[in-house]
Formats: C-alpha cells, structure tokens, sequence
C-alpha cells in the first residue's frame, strides 16, 4: 500500500512550523488544519497497514467473494 505514515506526521510537524510563523491568523488555521488531517492520514494508513497484514495472514478456504461476509460487511443473502 502506497503511504508512509511516518512521512505525513513529518509533513503535519512542518505544518505546525508553518503555523507559528504566519503572520495572518488564516495563514495559521490552514496549516494547522493541514496538521490535523497529516495526522489523521497516518492513523488511517497505520490501521489499513494492519488490516492488510491480518488479511495477508489468513487462510481462506472458500474465494475472497466470501470476504465480505466473513468480516460482517454484508448479508449472505445479500
């Protein structure tokens, strides 16, 4: 999976540098904006990280079409 979450909590940490030194206070709420959603783009890429791996580890005896089902995401009559 594309995305290194270490690199956007790099890129938010340099939003926050932004942020202290704009001058204009709309200047410094869009970094810090920008800061939060880095943020959040690591946590999300940590936890599909995770998923994947788990996936990655399990042996599936019927066809992936049986995912979905497995994980709750849909009905079998569905």
């Amino acid at each position: 999976m594309p995305g290194d979450p270490y690199q956007c909590r790099l890129n938010a940490e340099r939003c926050l540098t932004l942020a202290e030194r704009a001058r204009r206070s709309e200047a410094r709420q869009t970094f810090i904006t920008l800061a939060d959603t880095w943020t959040r783009l690591a946590a999300e890429l940590e936890a599909d990280q995770t998923l994947l791996k788990a996936l990655d580890e399990l042996q599936f005896s019927e066809s992936w079409e049986a995912l979905p089902v497995a994980l709750n995401l849909r009905s079998r009559a569905a």
